[in-house]
């Protein structure tokens, strides 16, 4: 006789001698009761205080004990318990759960009709109750909120039966077959479900289980792209670059205002003392208020026009600045963004290490049930555990530093959430993901005309020369003012209009009067005068001479600094290129060394399973498996940084090149190659870049 699925021997009367039926014709599988665990991780995902379980009606009547043993463990663990037994209608079992429940645990509840159990999954939600199933038939995924069972428990469980019934007809004595069945446990946690009735999980239990909807709908998608392209609209930086820019256009508005008309008005109230006024003879009153106009124009001075011309230099050589910041923003973005990348993948490899240990604890256990090993071995397992739960939180705590620091440079809210997407190394809008770039890196002599062609590209875009050649216009036009102020004179040109208003007081006759024979003639009370002036510093005590060397020697100086600049790109560039061509070799490799490592530890568990090898060999060969994941996930985001250094020394991305740029941009190419004598292959020949 096969029994496939016994809840509590005990309970039932069924026998059990050292872990088996004991009986000749008698074989069954018993579950492990793991209420009390099960119970305790629900806690740590939603906290509560009274907790219900929904059971199939039929089975509390049939096996009433049952129940009692599992309340009475229940209690004896501190959780206070209620029953609510489950019919066909899921609206009579959502009306029986009380108002003072807090959670609910489902059994299987496979009796109800179709329909009848999405309507109690949504009415669980709609209350508020945070849900628990005890062997998950799909319910998480339908709304429940968690479970601590795999999926592929009935499967697994439908194998054991299945070994039983084949160790039996192969002459097995069926009372000495194990009956104890032992399932492993994960939590799955529906965190759409969570966030629907206000549930957050506690760090203990997100750290290893499985999230259903992680993350919320409606979350903005962040490509490489993206995010670099927002984060020169946003990044604060380039706003306080472009402020200053816009500030400093001013400057040459008021270089340009010396060349231009001055106007000046003026107004004056004035009192002399009475003997002064008196001795005048009628020219200066006493009191006298008056106002003035005075127009000047500067007609010529090359220090003004030097400034002006020095001024437009200088801005467009902070315009040139502003563009290599914004290429040094794309590029932070982008390499923010791919170690974002690169850390989750980390978390995906860490938690999916994790799990091998954990497998590797329960193959332990049940050795040691059987006496293959000793409780040293399992208690070596759980000490890995904690290790690689560390090693999983560091990875976690890293990926959200890495989100933060993106958001940072994209100016958002610090904690804001957004969905990443991978990128891939044969994407067409990368030129190196091209099929036709191949032929161009097919032999070191093609990658050395490469290398020639984007060093000269490199150049002919730089913002940074482009700076440096508007800075040495500005120093050149510097030197040639000084050299002028030896023989430039300025000329100008001045005018005035005064008018009295009022004279008063001692003297406000305003003359025109005669004294025996001197005639005074009267003051008028309008007055205008206009010149035309040069002038020409004759000496200067040799400063003139000294600004003349010092421009000279500034100019000799940002001369230097624009070829070891272009020298400097150009090693950049270069360098970087065959950097990104061996992290490219390296992604192949290392995905070679993945897998062999992991078919390694495949087969190193398998013997570790049947007792072949010890469990240090089982630890070298997962440590290997996980040094290998990691090296070859290191290996991929390590060559997109170093393409995006690359690019960013060229001073070109390509995600923002349209796709007749590209074309444009092999044009170039084949034309240099031609020039080179070195043509490309026309098929997909030889290596990557």
């Amino acid at each position: 006789m096969i029994a496939p699925v016994i809840i509590d021997p005990e309970l039932q009367g069924l026998p059990n001698e050292n872990g088996a039926s004991g009986v000749p014709n008698l074989s069954y599988v018993e579950l492990d009761n793991k209420i009390v665990q099960e119970l305790e991780i629900f806690s740590q995902i939603a906290p509560f205080d009274k907790i219900y379980f929904l059971s199939n009606q039929n089975l509390v009547e049939a096996i009433p004990d049952l129940q009692s043993k599992t309340f009475m463990l229940a209690a004896e663990a501190g959780y206070d318990v209620g029953l609510v037994p489950v019919g066909d209608s899921a609206a009579d079992a959502l009306a029986a759960i009380p108002d003072d429940a807090e959670a609910v645990y489902l059994w299987p509840l496979m009796h109800m009709p179709p329909g009848e159990l999405p309507q109690l999954i949504d009415g669980l939600a709609a209350r508020r109750l945070a849900s628990f199933s005890a062997l998950d038939l799909g319910e998480v995924e339908s709304g429940l909120l968690a479970t601590a069972t795999l999926n592929d428990f009935f499967p697994r469980l439908a194998r054991r039966v299945a070994l039983n019934v084949q160790r039996i007809l192969l002459g097995e004595n069926a009372g000495q077959i194990p009956v104890r069945f032992v399932y492993r446990q994960r939590v799955r946690i529906n965190m759409e479900t969570a966030r629907a009735i206000g549930v957050s999980p506690s760090w203990e239990v997100l750290l290893e289980a499985e999230l259903l909807n992680p993350e919320e709908a409606g979350l903005e998608v962040m490509s490489l792209e993206r995010a670099v392209s927002a984060a020169i609209d946003a990044n604060l930086d380039l706003a306080v670059r472009r402020q200053t820019l816009a500030a400093a256009e001013q400057d040459i508005a008021v270089a340009r205002s010396s060349y231009r008309p001055q106007l000046e008005a003026s107004a004056l109230a004035l009192q002399i003392d009475e003997d002064r006024a008196a001795a005048s003879f009628g020219s200066q009153a006493e009191r006298t208020t008056s106002g003035s106009l005075r127009l000047s124009q500067l007609l010529y001075s090359d220090p003004a026009l030097a400034n002006i011309r020095i001024q437009e230099e200088l801005q467009m050589s902070r315009e040139h600045q502003l563009e290599a910041l914004r290429l040094d923003i794309a590029l932070e973005a982008a390499a923010t963004y791919l170690d974002l990348l690169r850390v989750r993948s980390l978390v995906r490899i860490r938690r999916s290490n994790l799990e091998v240990t954990r497998s590797n604890l329960e193959l332990a256990e049940i050795r040691r049930t059987i006496g293959a090993a000793n409780p040293a071995e399992v208690l070596r397992w759980e000490a890995q555990i904690a290790t690689d739960r560390k090693s999983l939180v560091e990875a976690m705590q890293s990926q959200r530093a890495a989100e933060i620091l993106l958001n940072r440079l994209l100016h958002r809210e610090l904690e804001e959430r957004f969905v990443i997407t991978d990128v891939e190394i044969d994407d067409p809008d990368l030129i190196t993901g091209q099929e036709r770039f191949r032929g161009y890196t097919s032999t070191p002599a093609r990658a050395r005309v490469l290398r020639d062609f984007v060093v000269q590209e490199g150049l002919t875009v730089a913002p940074e020369l482009s700076a440096l050649d508007a800075a040495i216009r500005a120093q050149e036009r510097v030197v040639r003012s000084a050299r002028r102020a030896f023989w430039a004179p300025t000329v100008g040109l001045e005018g005035g209009l005064e008018e009295v208003f009022s004279r008063d007081g001692v003297g406000s006759s305003g003359g025109g009067f005669s004294v025996g024979d001197l005639v005074i003639p009267p003051v008028a009370d309008t007055s205008w005068s206009i010149g035309l002036s040069a002038a020409l510093p004759l000496y200067a005590g040799g400063s003139r001479r000294a600004e003349v060397a010092r421009a000279e020697a500034e100019l000799t100086e940002l001369n230097f600094e624009f070829d070891s600049a272009a020298e400097k790109i150009a090693t950049r560039i270069r360098v970087g290129m065959q950097i990104a061509r061996g992290s490219f070799l390296g992604i192949e490799l290392s995905e070679q060394a993945s897998e062999a490592a992991t078919k390694s530890l495949e087969l190193v568990s398998d013997a570790y399973a049947r007792g072949a090898v010890s469990i240090l060999d089982l630890l070298d060969a997962q440590d290997a498996a996980l040094s290998a994941d990691q090296l070859y996930a290191n290996a991929v985001y390590d060559f997109f940084i170093d393409l995006m250094e690359v690019q960013r020394a060229a001073n070109r991305f390509d995600f923002f090149l349209t796709p007749a740029e590209r074309d444009l941009w092999y044009e170039r190419l084949e034309e240099f190659f031609d020039r080179a004598g070195a043509r490309p292959l026309s098929s997909g020949g030889g290596a990557r870049p």
